[in-house]
């Protein structure tokens, strides 16, 4: 297994913090939103907050900064906005705007916690954990593949992303994109199609490797 699939430092017994964290995001998830019509329990307010401190503060473990919790979140915040603000038209005339003020805060501790459970665990300690809950091996295994050949992308993309700054002259692409949206898209896509034969290359190089150490592939 690749170096970029070390578990987190500090983090033990990764099976119950695995737990804890999906417990906690499934109650996010399932508290009450004021879609029926009703205010929101505060029970609800209580439970995200609580989801939302717990996030920040397993990120910051983890080894993240402020800054870059506050960009996690910006990437995060629009499909959230994308998925909970349609929900809030099912609401009753008059409550929609809390309804989806609600739901909106609702998705983003939910994600926020699942995603911070990933992050403070790390690749190699969600496989121990998943393995410590009792999961099929056969599972396990599928999770530990796709997490290598996720791991491999992301070298890859880095990589190809310094590559190409490297290169440029300018700064920032949505200018591009504004300028000439045709090629700026097809270069997005060929950059895509590039990573995608990449990873593929780097993933059956790492699987010769694993037979060729005596793997067992059955």
């Amino acid at each position: 297994m690749s170096a970029a699939l070390a578990t987190r430092a500090g983090v033990r017994r990764p099976g119950p913090r695995l737990a804890a964290g999906l417990a906690l995001a499934v109650l996010a998830a399932v508290s009450p939103a004021g879609l029926r019509g009703e205010s929101v329990p505060l029970a609800s307010w209580l439970v995200w907050l609580a989801a939302l401190a717990a996030a920040a503060a397993s990120f910051l473990r983890g080894g993240s900064t402020l800054p870059q919790l506050a960009r996690r979140v910006a990437w995060l915040l629009p499909f959230v906005l994308v998925l909970a603000l349609p929900a809030a038209l099912f609401a009753p005339a008059g409550r929609r705007a809390p309804a989806a003020a609600a739901l909106v805060v609702r998705a983003l501790a939910a994600s926020l916690v699942a995603a911070s459970t990933a992050f403070r665990l790390g690749p190699l300690g969600l496989v121990r954990a998943v393995r410590a809950l009792g999961a099929p091996e056969r599972l396990v295994e599928v999770l530990e593949a796709a997490l290598v050949g996720l791991a491999a992308m992301l070298d890859r993309a880095r990589a190809m992303l310094r590559a190409r700054e490297a290169r440029r002259t300018g700064h920032g692409a949505w200018a591009l994109v504004l300028r000439e949206p045709v090629a700026t898209l097809s270069g997005f896509g060929r950059f895509g199609g590039a990573l995608l034969l990449r990873t593929l290359e780097r993933a059956e190089a790492q699987q010769r490797a694993r037979i060729a150490r005596g793997a067992d592939l059955t």
